[in-house]
């Protein structure tokens, strides 16, 4: 019976690799070669086991039972970077303070995505956040777009509530509420943005 090293390694192909790499024994060197006997055992870790039902009722915050909320999490990081872009592109449209105005709009759009994305990814464990696509300036006046992206924002703040009541994770509630407030306060930065042109 061979001894092992390593799970899947026996002692002799290890030692001629290191004799490879290491050939003369030194004094510096942080590795050292311990026989199996003398390796100190680790501590026993003992699981409780606990049946999934249970577990998923144990974690109602950010938790897996919180699935059913991902497809509606990737829409909205979706429509808050679509938003983020639309506000980057129209300060740099927008002359003075009202193009300032956007583009702080607009980093703090990326931030609520960045937010949705978090809750996404503590619920599911798999990072969601797309690919930049960039995509052409709007073809519209000014105007028009602010005022495209008023209604949105208005229209984002009516589904963050819709869904905020419609879950029953605390802090997805939460999450929910306070981008509706965002989304509101937008509109009225937006708002007025248009005033001042």
């Amino acid at each position: 019976m061979q001894e092992e090293l390593l799970p899947g390694c026996d002692r002799q192909v290890f030692e001629r690799v290191w004799k490879r790499v290491m050939p003369n024994e030194r004094g510096d060197c942080p590795f050292e070669v311990v026989e199996a006997a003398a390796r100190p055992s680790l501590p026993a870790v003992v699981v409780q086991d606990t049946p999934a039902e249970e577990e998923e009722e144990t974690v109602t915050c950010l938790g897996p039972s919180s699935a059913v909320h991902g497809p509606q999490l990737q829409q909205y990081i979706d429509q808050e970077l679509a938003a983020h872009r639309c506000c980057q592109a129209l300060a740099r449209r927008v002359p003075g303070a009202g193009g300032r105005m956007l583009s702080g709009l607009a980093a703090e759009q990326r931030r609520r995505a960045k937010r949705l994305s978090t809750a996404y990814f503590l619920i599911s464990g798999v990072r969601y956040w797309p690919a930049d696509r960039g995509g052409a300036p709007s073809p519209q006046p000014v105007q028009a777009a602010l005022r495209e992206q008023f209604q949105a924002m208005q229209r984002y703040a009516a589904c963050y509530r819709a869904a905020a009541a419609g879950t029953a994770d605390p802090c997805l509630e939460s999450l929910f509420h306070e981008s509706a407030d965002e989304a509101e306060a937008h509109a009225w930065v937006i708002r007025g943005v248009l005033e001042q042109m």
